[in-house]
């Protein structure tokens, strides 16, 4: 401020306390009042948990899809550790990526020993038993399979821990509106269901009666993968020429030539008709699957029955 600025500001206070003698007492209180607090000013300890970030609250009721393959993600529970998993209509059992069981902590592990698996793995998975929560589901100590799931997890955009399969899923209500890209936990509020056709196994997967140009071809629901697979002989549009796909299954991926069959129409139900279908043609007795990319204009819908082991999946028309 300069020698002859501060010489001035003090000459100014001087003058207003000298023509207003009250200031003085003001300030005098004023300071009284102010040293009064300092001295009775408590002192508050910090809470134990100062500092420490707390984490934020796990969405288990939200789904979201893999950015490169379509499936439908959600994150579970596992022993009260957040786990993010595919709900795989085409797996019998929940499968935990054998590098995600180190999260968990201390879990029940179940002797296999004497047990026979039968899949399209070469794999021996181990067991264990952990509580498990998904959506509105709940289970206090739910069967899991414990795999490498790496040959799967190479081919998604999101690093899956794992999937959820039908032995979980048979119990709950979801929604796969693949047309609005929608999904959800629960069934729509209103609109007419069409019961899907065909054969629902003990496990609650379901062997799809599907048809093409009047042909009668049985596909397994299977919103595990992202390519839909059809006996060549069953496809009457044909043959449309070879391709060359990286294709993961659970123990290996590969790139492979495969024959892509001519765009055709797949009637999933009276009514329910998927234009311009373009599946991946195979040979006789090989699996063959309803994928997620034959599914892009439909609405599955999946609720729980009684009377039917794993509940029973429905279409919007």
């Amino acid at each position: 401020m300069g020698e002859f600025g501060i010489a001035l500001w003090e000459r100014a206070c001087y003058d207003a306390l000298r023509k207003n003698p009250s200031i003085v007492m003001h300030l005098k209180s004023l300071l009284i009042g102010l040293m009064a607090g300092l001295v009775a000013m408590p002192v508050v300890a910090e809470p134990e948990n100062a500092g420490v970030v707390q984490p934020a609250p796990v969405d288990i009721m939200g789904m979201s899809r893999d950015a490169r393959c379509g499936q439908v993600l959600v994150t579970a529970l596992i022993n009260g550790v957040p786990m993010r998993m595919m709900l795989d209509t085409g797996a019998t059992h929940t499968v935990l990526h054998e590098e995600s069981v180190a999260k968990l902590g201390a879990v029940q592990w179940v002797d296999t020993s004497s047990f026979a698996f039968r899949g399209n793995s070469t794999q021996r998975p181990r067991l264990l038993l952990a509580p498990l929560q998904a959506g509105p589901g709940e289970s206090d100590s739910h069967p899991v399979m414990v795999m490498n799931l790496g040959a799967v997890r190479s081919m998604m955009a999101e690093k899956i821990d794992g999937i959820l399969g039908m032995d979980f899923l048979g119990s709950l209500p979801f929604t796969f509106d693949f047309h609005k890209n929608e999904f959800y936990w629960g069934t729509p509020e209103s609109g007419n269901l069409v019961p899907v056709m065909g054969e629902v196994e003990r496990s609650g997967r379901v062997r799809w009666l599907t048809r093409c140009q009047g042909r009668e071809i049985k596909l397994l629901l299977d919103t595990g993968s992202s390519v839909t697979r059809i006996c060549a002989e069953d496809w009457l549009p044909g043959a449309a020429g070879e391709i060359q796909a990286r294709i993961g299954d659970i123990d290996t991926t590969s790139a492979q030539q495969f024959v892509e069959g001519r765009p055709g129409d797949l009637e999933l139900a009276p009514g329910v008709v998927l234009k311009g279908v373009t599946p991946i043609l195979c040979g006789p007795g090989e699996f063959t699957i309803l994928g997620v990319d034959a599914l892009r204009d439909s609405v599955l819908v999946h609720v729980p029955a009684v009377e039917i082991p794993g509940g029973m999946f429905l279409l919007v028309p």
